[in-house]
């Protein structure tokens, strides 16, 4: 089913747009909200919207391409026009129409002090937003203004005590971990900037699910590498046992076209959907990055796949061309001509590794099999995978340049279908290693 949907998907995206079928949205208003509904040829698609108090932007997915649900407008309780938009993943508009909210009874204009000198305006990271604070005497209320790649909207705030004391949770449900988002304060009548911050919205490590420790890959270690890390470092590493020199390597990472998100918060969301999926088929896990931040060297990363007894190492990154926005596929990269390499496999076996796990992911998605979709390459390229002890590949999981496959990384359900198909790929390696028997499915 996933991969008729998205292969249809890609052979939509190579149709002139006079050829397909026009979208039929349907908008009906009510009091802070607006639902709609809509059928398209694709499955996923952006929904973004403008109302009178706030705007945002969200990927949606349905399997039969039926979307219907409600947008929540609270801060637009005045009421007025909102406009809403469906694009295709490459930023091409399928449909768009405008509705009119009521008036919300309940909605009042505050009255008093709506000035006052703002102090200490401090923002913290929370998972679900930000939590601001400041000071302003002699204010009975004034406007906090927030903006993210995401969303953005302004609404009334109210002191918490006598002293002007201001403090509060900015829920950002559409704005993604990790993202930057400025807050302003501004006087009640919203036509005076007082004072400005910035921060990124907080990220959490989700629990681990509850597991038996039975399934298919009993007995399998698989190490999970999420590649990057927020705080970067330069760090000079030998390239490979049995390889000449050393290098610093290239020190940076992709950022999305579209989301503007960086690889490394991408990679360990990912990670963390690959390490449930494993846990829950049976399989031991071993993470070597488990926060944003934390520096860690390609060398340190296979110390702790090797102090870990792993049999797999993955090494989750995101792909990135310049100047190359249709460029698309999955990639898997394996090494080549370091003496740990060799011990390991044959050039064939690592061939026909790498090939399993390409396929694995690609079927997941819903690529087609072919050159277009895809890769494998050996190459010493790659310290992180010259120095593993254990068959380690680099996937790269897709380009954040390309407009399409940059929104799907960072959408849950594809995270997901990469996740399941990594862990096909690990199942398959395993048995075509000996780790498990053919049967163990």
């Amino acid at each position: 089913m996933k991969k008729w949907l998205l292969t249809l998907l890609l052979v939509l995206a190579l149709v002139p747009c006079g050829a397909r079928a026009a979208v039929e949205l349907t908008l009906t208003p009510g009091v802070g909200q607006v639902d709609y509904a809509f059928h398209a040829e694709e499955c996923f698609v952006v929904l973004k919207y403008t109302a009178p108090a706030e705007t945002g932007c969200l990927t949606l997915y349905d399997a039969d391409g039926d979307f219907s649900g409600t947008l929540s407008l609270p801060l637009s309780g005045k009421g007025g026009r909102v406009k809403v938009t469906v694009e295709s993943l490459a930023q091409r508009t399928l449909a768009s129409g405008t509705a009119t909210l009521p008036e919300d009874p309940a909605c009042v204009t505050p009255t008093g002090t709506g000035r006052a000198k703002v102090k200490s305006l401090t923002l913290t990271e929370t998972p679900e937003g930000l939590h601001y604070s400041f000071t302003a005497e002699g204010a009975d209320y004034l406007t906090l203004s927030y903006k993210s790649r995401q969303e953005s909207g302004s609404f009334y705030v109210y002191p918490v005590d006598e002293a002007g004391h201001f403090e509060g949770d900015l829920a950002l449900p559409m704005t993604y971990a990790r993202t930057l988002v400025t807050v302003k304060v501004l006087s009640g009548a919203a036509n005076a900037t007082y004072a400005e911050a910035q921060a990124r919205k907080g990220w959490a490590a989700p629990a681990a699910p509850e597991v038996t420790g039975e399934g298919r890959l009993k007995g399998v270690v698989v190490c999970i590498d999420a590649g990057h890390q927020e705080n970067g470092e330069y760090v000079n590493e030998p390239i490979g046992p049995g390889l000449p020199g050393s290098t610093t390597g290239k020190g940076g990472m992709a950022r999305g076209s579209v989301t503007m998100r960086l690889e490394h918060i991408v990679t360990l969301e990912v990670a963390y959907l690959l390490r449930d999926e494993l846990l829950r088929q049976g399989a031991q896990v071993v993470m070597t990055r488990t926060e944003v931040g934390p520096f860690i060297s390609n060398l340190g990363r296979c110390a702790i796949a090797t102090e870990g007894g792993a049999d797999i190492m993955l090494r989750l990154h995101c792909d990135y061309r310049s100047g190359a926005p249709s460029k698309y596929g999955i990639s898997v990269f394996m090494p080549r001509n370091s003496d740990y390499a060799k011990a390991l496999a044959t050039p064939e076996e690592w061939e026909t590794m790498g090939q399993k796990l390409l396929d694995a992911m690609r079927t997941a998605v819903g690529y087609p099999l072919d050159e277009k979709t895809g890769k494998i390459s050996r190459t010493d390229s790659y310290i992180g995978n010259n120095w593993a002890t254990m068959p380690c590949f680099l996937v790269e999981m897709g380009y954040m340049t390309n407009a399409r496959e940059d929104v799907l990384l960072s959408a849950p359900v594809y995270q997901q279908w990469l996740a399941e198909g990594m862990a096909q790929g690990v199942y398959d390696i395993a048995v075509y290693r000996g780790l498990l028997a053919q049967d163990a499915e």
